[in-house]
């Protein structure tokens, strides 16, 4: 028997195998016949005939060739949250009837009902007919997820044949995390790249006015402020403020994933609302030009991703943090945490202050002169809703370390906000940015 193909990720099922229906038939028909001629009974024979004939119609209308099964996804990247469509496509061969399929999939995959649907006279050798299974997937975490396997099994009219179970391999499918909507009305800190839409403190090319001065050779006709020279009888031009982009290096803390996990619906943990706001703020500034870097401290083998800007950087950022597991490494090595992080960037760090040695990391990027903020994230409904009398004073006394870590950051120059969404870091990133117009010691 040779397979009916459906494509290159056709999977081939089982071979065909009699039912015990088939065999039951056949036995009690043979044995009635049998005792029919024997004892001369007509009435066995009436019995037995109908049997006898069934089973020879199933037998004779045994599929010839073994049928196969392709499962793909619609969408095999998405957003957490999002829906796509999960299909099993069966080419079932003459002979085969009936498609039984079950879904499975990860814990954070949610399945709905499956949809039926059959497309005949394909033109293949052996000639086959389609038979359509589609299921609503979701996914209702970020992270690498996997749909299926499959189990299949196809069965013959009358269901005299019939294939064992086939396991159809899963899909991979990755989860990115849902952005919250970030959006930051102050400027960043430290523009000092080549384009952007931020203020820069030298002159150059832009929309921000910065002064009116005396004609020079080479001055562009297009920036005479007539107003001026006809009032002192002299060609006078403006100049403005260039407009640059920024580096903003985000640091993601990923030694401790707190919380239960209950997906997109539920509560966030604090995992959760560390990728997912890495995610949303990362967004928000490739989005308004600006170059971001990445570096996810916790993880054993996660790629440091260099500065880059542009829409391919926010994919990447995406997928480097779908593929984040938590507390797969405890070191925190200050080459790990210190390498690229180049002077004018601004360094995003978001973490739960849970690690004992993070605060002091904060605290010695901040001592190199580089303009650092720190985003609690920390689920406010882990000693909120504890029910246990001893867990919410655990959890008590855990607020209580982290408030000492933001007093001590607060002292060196750091500020600590909570993740809110829309406008965290609107107040901080003001007064950052007038503090880099001052004068700052920095160690070397």
């Amino acid at each position: 028997m040779t397979a009916a193909p459906t494509g290159p990720d056709a999977q081939v099922l089982r071979p065909w195998r009699p039912t015990h229906a088939l065999v039951r038939a056949f036995v009690l028909g043979a044995l009635g016949a049998l005792g029919a001629i024997t004892l001369r009974r007509a009435d066995l024979l009436i019995l037995a005939t109908p049997v006898l004939a069934a089973a020879g119609w199933g037998w004779w209308m045994r599929p010839r060739h073994i049928a196969s099964a392709t499962v793909r996804v619609e969408h095999p990247r998405l957003v957490e949250g999002a829906v796509t469509t999960c299909t099993l496509e069966v080419a079932l061969p003459q002979g085969a009837e009936e498609v039984l399929a079950h879904l499975s999939g990860d814990p954070f995959v949610a399945i709905g009902e499956a949809t039926a649907a059959e497309r005949s006279g394909c033109p293949t050798s052996p000639p086959v007919h389609l038979r359509r299974a589609a299921w609503s997937v979701r996914a209702t975490r970020w992270g690498a997820r996997r749909v299926g396997p499959v189990l299949v099994s196809v069965r013959s009219p009358w269901w005299a044949y019939r294939t064992d179970v086939a396991r159809i391999d899963p899909v991979e499918v990755t989860a990115v995390p849902q952005r919250s909507g970030f959006d930051a009305g102050a400027p960043t800190p430290h523009p000092e790249g080549l384009v952007g839409v931020n203020r820069s403190t030298g002159v150059g090319s832009g929309a921000e006015l910065a002064s009116i001065r005396p004609f020079q050779a080479g001055d562009r006709l297009r920036r005479i402020h007539w107003p001026t020279s006809l009032r002192t009888g002299e060609f006078h031009v403006t100049t403005t403020h260039a407009d640059q982009d920024a580096h903003v290096a985000l640091v993601v803390d990923a030694f401790s994933d707190l919380g239960p996990r209950e997906g997109v619906d539920g509560r966030a943990t604090s995992l959760d609302l560390t990728v997912r706001a890495a995610a949303s703020v990362a967004a928000h500034y490739l989005g308004s030009g600006d170059r971001v870097s990445l570096r996810v401290l916790g993880t054993h083998g996660t790629p440091r991703l260099p500065a880059r800007s542009g829409p391919t950087q926010a994919r990447r950022i995406e997928d480097v943090l779908a593929a984040v597991e938590p507390a797969t490494d405890r070191e925190l090595s200050r080459r790990q945490l210190m390498d690229g992080l180049t002077s004018g960037c601004v360094v995003v760090v978001l973490t739960p202050l849970v690690h004992p040695r993070m605060a002091g990391a904060v605290a010695s990027i901040a001592a190199r002169g580089l303009t650092t903020i720190a985003v609690d994230t920390l689920p406010e409904h882990l000693w909120a809703d504890a029910a246990d009398v001893h867990l919410a004073l655990a959890w008590r006394l855990r607020r209580l370390a982290c408030d000492e870590d933001i007093h001590r950051l607060g002292g060196v120059g750091v500020p600590v906000v909570p993740w809110r969404g829309p406008g965290s870091l609107d107040q901080v990133l003001r007064d950052a940015a007038r503090r880099a117009r001052r004068p700052r010691m920095a160690r070397r």
